[in-house]
Parts: C-alpha cells; structure tokens; sequence
C-alpha cells in the first residue's frame, strides 16, 4: 500500500488497488480484538462486513478503469453476446449482449450488496442489543437466521455480478491478468464467509461446544490466513509497475485513495430515477453541437398526478 501511495502514478488504477489491498490489514485488525475479547466480536465483524461490500464495488470498479470504462465496452465488445452456459453459471439467462446496458446491469448488482449491507449490519447490531440476535442461533424468532438468508441473497447478487461482468469483458481485460486477482478477491471475500457460515452450523449442531468457540476459532483462521493473502497480493497488485521517478507519499495521493465521492456520485449515476440516458461516456473533447455517447435504459420516473 505505501509503495502504491509513494508511487501514484495512475490514480485511475491505483486508488481501487489501494482500497483492495487494505482489505488484507482489515479483516486482521478486525480479527485479532474479536480473538481476545470474543464478547466484543459482533462488532468487530461488522466493520470487517461492511468493508467486504466496499472491496466488491471497487473490484468491479477497478475491472471497469481496466477495461477503459462503459463506452469502451459499447465500442470495443459490439455485436458480441454472452451466450447461456452451464459451466459459466449462465444457463437460465437469455443471451446478453455485452454493451452499455450489460455494464450498467452488473454495476448495479455489484453496488446494491454496497448499499444493503450497512443495512443489515446495523440491524444486526440493533436486534443483538434488544436480544433477539444470536449468532448461529437458527431459530425462527431469531433475528440470526432471517439476516443470514438475505445476506446470502444479496451476496450471491453481487458475486455473481463480477462472474457475468468478468464473462462478457474477459477479452478487454487479458492484458491486465486478471485470473489472479478474480480468484484472490473471491478466496477472501467467499471463502471467509462460507468458513464463518459453516462454523455457525458446527455450532449449531454440536460439533462447537460453544458460539464463544466458534467466535474464536474464525477469527484465529482469519488471522492466520491474511497472511499468505497478503503475500498473493504482491503478485496480483503490483506496485512495480507504476513506478516513476522521485516517487514520495504526499497527502493528495492519500486523500484521493480514501475519498468516497466516488461511489457516492456512481452510486446516484446508477440508480437515481431521473437518469433516463445512461452517459457512457464523455471525454470533455466533443464539440458542443455532438451529445455523449449515452445508452437509454428503463429506469423510473413518477410522473405528475393530475387532479
């Protein structure tokens, strides 16, 4: 991360690398306080939680900048089409065309996990200080089991979000080797919640004598594991690529790293009702006379009541 911030060349790359490598520090910073003190664990997981959602917009937001943003993929990908595959997991899709609309689907499915997961971990901190949230309690009346099947829900959404997105634009992003960083983002992010959702059934069925335990036994796996992915982050993000000469860390770089204008003014773009024309994309060069390149899309607009 420093040498990425001490090197800051291509802040249109390196400011979601950032962000994406410091998932690492955080699911440990996040793990280690719920090791020691296991009473305190729900909310150091829900940091950690809400953090995952931030790395899965901007992996779908770095993917993007590789690929040089929605109009390239209008452009470059036309006439190809994302054929239903059962080995891709596309089987019960109709065939997608890779263009504007494609790209501002995925988005969408990538940025609602965003949106819903504040949600649902202050609903969770709510329901936990009330008494009606137990960890690995699956009860009906407990608020345990209702969160953790519309978390899965709404994780799947956004997973699949980057399959499909990594499916149509494979070919745009060969040159940034993406292989490596797809399967080190999703290692992390699926395979620590499926560990943490498997723990809570072992609980459950006795396997753990303790919910305590369990706590425990996540967070020690967290921490142990952040380290070979911190090593793999080396290979999948490196810095040496982006260094210049006379390279320093200057508070810029950090303020622009950490800024959330970003998502905020793509989280509007996306979703806000008023947006009939989705604007691909617009370089500042055209002449005023020749609109952006914009893709329309069904988005909803309430319309005036008439008396």
């Amino acid at each position: 991360i420093t040498q990425h911030l001490r090197h800051y060349s291509e802040p249109v790359f390196q400011r979601y690398i950032v962000r994406i490598i410091f998932m690492v520090p955080m699911y440990s910073i996040c793990s280690f306080p719920s090791l020691i003190h296991p009473s305190q664990a729900i909310y150091w997981n829900t940091v950690r939680d809400c953090y995952e959602a931030w790395v899965i917009y901007n992996f779908m937001a770095l993917c993007l900048a590789y690929v040089g943003g929605p109009g390239a993929v209008e452009v470059k990908m036309h006439g190809f089409v994302l054929l239903p595959s059962w080995a891709a997991g596309t089987c019960c899709l109709p065939p997608l065309p890779v263009n504007g609309r494609f790209v501002r689907y995925t988005k969408q499915m990538a940025l609602q996990f965003v949106l819903v997961k504040p949600i649902l971990a202050a609903l969770t901190l709510i329901l936990y200080s009330t008494g009606h949230y137990t960890e690995g309690d699956w009860a009906p009346d407990n608020g345990y089991l209702w969160i953790t099947i519309f978390y899965n829900l709404t994780y799947t959404v956004a997973l699949y979000a980057l399959l499909l997105f990594y499916l149509g634009t494979h070919e745009l992003l060969a040159p940034f080797k993406p292989l490596l960083k797809f399967a080190l983002v999703k290692a992390v992010i699926f395979l620590s919640y499926w560990q943490g959702l498997f723990i809570a059934i072992a609980t459950s069925a006795g396997a753990i004598a303790t919910t305590e335990e369990g706590t425990n036994l996540q967070s020690w796996l967290l921490c142990v594991e952040m380290l070979p992915a911190a090593i793999f982050m080396l290979f999948a993000f490196p810095w040496s690529e982006y260094v210049v000469a006379g390279g320093n860390i200057s508070g810029g770089n950090i303020t622009h790293a950490i800024s959330i204008r970003d998502v905020v003014t793509d989280t509007v773009h996306q979703f806000a009702p008023a947006y009939h024309d989705y604007v691909l994309y617009s370089d500042g060069t055209r002449k005023q006379a020749t609109p952006p390149k914009t893709v329309r899309t069904r988005t909803f607009v309430a319309g005036r009541s008439r008396l």
